[in-house]
């Protein structure tokens, strides 16, 4: 039932019905609003009052809670910006650490070679190039684990931030120790599958939407289930808590705003170019505009140890 759900939105001849996609935020009967109260009045840079967000139960996932963006503009924009001009160098691992490029890559970042590629079309090949970064612990992709040999220091802007959604949601020992941030170009995919490398499952998963639309399967511990389909748009906030922790998901599309029926895409909260926080603050942003016109980023944050927990009990593979 998962897979035939999977290949149902993923599919482009014929494109599927949105009609049973679940858009958070939304007035639905399977989403339960969820009351969130301030924390002694503090709020966060670049998010919403916590008395202002809109944060739902889906009422046949026990423990699935979404949040519709409570970012300011500017704050997505910084979140895109760090993703794409810090989160993939030097310490963190990427799909391309270690893999040869085109001799034009010698010299300096990957986002600092992408600014260097002439032509449109070039810089969209390019971009597609980078998939997804791993923050914190390092997870190791072929054996399915994290090493404490290849623990990294955690972006503390990050921990702060994730922190922050997780005591406002009554998780205030959760602790951010790893993250995987995944950039899918329009027309990508993620297979179903579930998270159980950390020695903690039962810590809660806090996944952050950024750029174009996608469409998120969640289903039950079995792939015989049929799953839920929600729409995530930039801001959006998916936490597995409880029983939908370990539960099978995927993203079966990344859409493009023309793709959706009208009132579903995000053309009417475009980004607000970035204030002057670098010299080339206004081509910068433009940068960022043109990489995420059609792409969609998603930071997804673990809390690997047990509480008390210090370190993992293996170092090194094997």
């Amino acid at each position: 039932m998962f897979q035939t759900a999977f290949k149902y939105y993923k599919s482009r001849n014929p494109p599927p019905s949105f009609e049973d996609v679940l858009l958070i935020g939304s007035d639905h009967p399977n989403l339960k609003p969820v009351r969130v109260d301030d924390i002694d009045g503090q709020c966060f840079a670049g998010l919403l009052s916590p008395s202002e967000w809109k944060v739902h139960e889906l009422t046949g996932r026990p423990g699935l809670l979404v949040v519709a963006n409570p970012f300011t503009a500017e704050a997505q924009r910084q979140w895109m910006t760090r993703s794409l001009a810090d989160y993939p160098n030097p310490p963190n691992t990427t799909n391309q650490s270690g893999v040869g490029q085109r001799a034009r890559d010698a010299v300096g970042s990957w986002w600092e070679q992408l600014q260097t590629i002439p032509t449109p079309a070039e810089r969209r090949t390019f971009a597609k190039s980078l998939r997804w970064a791993t923050l914190g612990y390092q997870y190791d992709w072929t054996n399915k684990l994290y090493d404490e040999a290849r623990r990294e220091p955690f972006p503390p802007e990050l921990g702060a931030l994730v922190r922050h959604v997780a005591t406002t949601l009554g998780y205030d020992r959760f602790s951010p120790e790893a993250a995987i941030v995944n950039y899918y170009p329009a027309g990508a995919t993620l297979a179903g599958h579930t998270d159980h490398s950390e020695d903690d499952q039962t810590a809660p998963l806090f996944s952050f939407s950024f750029g174009q639309p996608a469409v998120f399967l969640i289903g039950g511990t079995s792939r015989e289930e049929q799953p839920d389909a929600l729409l995530l748009r930039s801001g959006d906030i998916v936490v597995m808590t409880g029983a939908s922790r370990l539960c099978y998901h995927a993203v079966p599309r990344v859409c493009i705003d023309a793709e959706l029926p009208e009132g579903l895409g995000c053309s009417a909260a475009r980004w607000a170019v970035l204030g002057a926080e670098r010299q080339d603050a206004v081509q910068w942003g433009a940068a960022v505009e043109e990489y995420m016109r059609h792409s969609r980023i998603n930071i997804n944050v673990r809390q690997v140890l047990r509480e008390n927990q210090q370190t993992l009990q293996r170092s090194g593979l094997g």
